[in-house]
């Protein structure tokens, strides 16, 4: 008998346990941008029968694991609240189903995990959590090197930079809107803050369709929330086309030089 008073405590504590934590989804990682406006959504199943009670929103990792905003479904049960940092530049609305948490002007500060929870009146709550990264755009952005004009047999090389984000900017280039592939034809370096990529195209011919050709580097977060390019427009001279240019005139001035003497 006390076996069994024994199992059937384990049972209700085990149970307790679920009924207190809840379902929780896959995490979601999220990218923000520093003094742009985010929101997290947390979508929910609501079970036949039963009503939406509370959504509360914490920040993981935190030694109280610090309540950012609760939001109640009766206004009369409590009020809306807004904790910690986020004072004033959050709220939290739900439907039936998806609660949401706006967060206002972005600070790297905000970045953390928050999880999302969802509690009913009688059912079992439902949890996402949110992994959210905080980028800030470079203070420079930047092509160098590159000329208005370029013969044909040139090499070129052309700088793109960027200084100042967090975490790192991603650098990639971009001809005529295609991806430059080549590890050969592009050089990449971080040093200090500062990211570094050099494209080099070799034996620059007219005829190879370099001619007029849109050169683009395109500067992005990891996380794709926000992105920059720059560009220039490849143009190529003819030396040839130049050269019989001369020639047909010299031509000419000897001919009419001739035809005066005669």
């Amino acid at each position: 008998m006390e076996t069994l008073r024994v199992f059937l405590v384990l049972v209700f504590v085990i149970g307790s346990t679920v009924t207190a934590f809840g379902n929780t989804v896959s995490d979601e990682s999220v990218e923000g941008i520093v003094g742009s406006d985010l929101t997290l959504k947390c979508p929910f199943t609501l079970p036949d029968g039963d009503t939406l009670y509370k959504n509360s929103w914490t920040l993981e990792g935190n030694e109280s694991h610090s309540n950012v905003y609760t939001y109640y479904a009766d206004r009369d049960n409590g009020p809306q609240r807004a904790l910690r940092h986020l004072i004033n530049r959050s709220e939290a609305v739900c439907s039936d189903t998806e609660c949401r948490l706006t967060i206002q002007k972005l600070l790297t500060t905000d970045a953390g995990t928050y999880k999302c929870r969802v509690e009913f009146e009688k059912s079992t709550s439902q949890n996402k959590v949110f992994i959210l990264t905080i980028y800030s755009p470079p203070d420079e952005f930047a092509l160098r090197g590159h000329k208005s004009n370029y013969q044909k047999g040139d090499n070129l090389s052309v700088e793109c930079f960027a200084k100042g984000s967090e975490p790192n900017t991603e650098l990639t280039w971009r001809i005529n809107g295609e991806k430059v592939e080549d590890p050969y034809q592009v050089d990449t370096s971080f040093d200090d803050g500062r990211v570094t990529s050099f494209l080099q195209l070799n034996d620059i011919n007219e005829v190879t369709n370099h001619f007029g050709k849109k050169i683009e580097c395109i500067a992005k977060s990891p996380g794709n929330a926000h992105q920059d390019s720059k560009y220039f427009l490849l143009t190529v001279d003819d030396n040839s086309g130049c050269a019989r240019h001369l020639l047909t005139a010299a031509s000419l001035v000897l001919l009419l030089v001739s035809v005066h003497f005669l």
